[in-house]
């Protein structure tokens, strides 16, 4: 029966309509169900490269779901590395999405799937000014993660996070703080932390 079922899916997957479509997505990620799971692949990986934002976001929390599913399938199929190139994404939900599946998968994994480097930094940054409070957060605890090469690089990511100390949500506020005190550690003396502190 869940087989039948997720054919249903399946075809909606493909409905002219991106609601239907991330809809059906997001209820075939729902369906924990071993048997199903090479069903659910194949659509899941075309809805990752979706044209419409909205079904690409939604599949790539999908990806993080079925991780807890099946992790031999996602690393075998070659999600992850959808997932990393959507990091790429023009839509800053899809990326912070994207975000969100990696750090989920880095979690439940030994290895860490989430690697940042200079490039993807500034794309974070760029995705984080236009995304919601949620998103925002997902990216900035993302970034804590990235050791700044030079003490400037440190300087430059705590300078682009200063802006999020004002904003009305407090996680996000806090999201921010743990980066800039992150960054804090790689300035090049204590009296340069304490002057951009000031």
């Amino acid at each position: 029966q869940a087989v039948m079922a997720v054919n249903t899916f399946v075809q909606d997957s493909r409905d002219p309509n991106p609601l239907v479509r991330a809809l059906a997505v997001r209820t075939m990620s729902c369906i924990r169900v071993q048997k199903v799971v090479d069903h659910i692949a194949d659509p899941l990986m075309y809805s990752l490269q979706d044209s419409d934002p909205y079904v690409r976001k939604t599949a790539a929390i999908a990806v993080a779901k079925l991780y807890d599913c099946s992790p031999d399938v996602v690393e075998a199929r070659g999600f992850l590395d959808k997932l990393k190139e959507m990091l790429s994404d023009s839509n800053p939900m899809v990326i912070a999405n994207a975000v969100a599946a990696l750090t989920d998968i880095s979690a439940r994994s030994a290895v860490n799937h989430l690697i940042l480097d200079s490039a993807t930094l500034h794309k974070l940054f760029l995705a984080v000014n236009e995304c919601s409070e949620w998103g925002q957060i997902f990216i900035l605890d993302a970034l804590v993660g990235y050791e700044p090469r030079t003490g400037d690089e440190a300087r430059e990511i705590a300078e682009r996070a200063l802006p999020r100390l004002q904003h009305s949500n407090a996680a996000v506020v806090l999201a921010s703080i743990k980066l800039v005190m992150k960054c804090l550690q790689y300035f090049e003396s204590q009296h340069d932390a304490g002057l951009f502190c000031s």
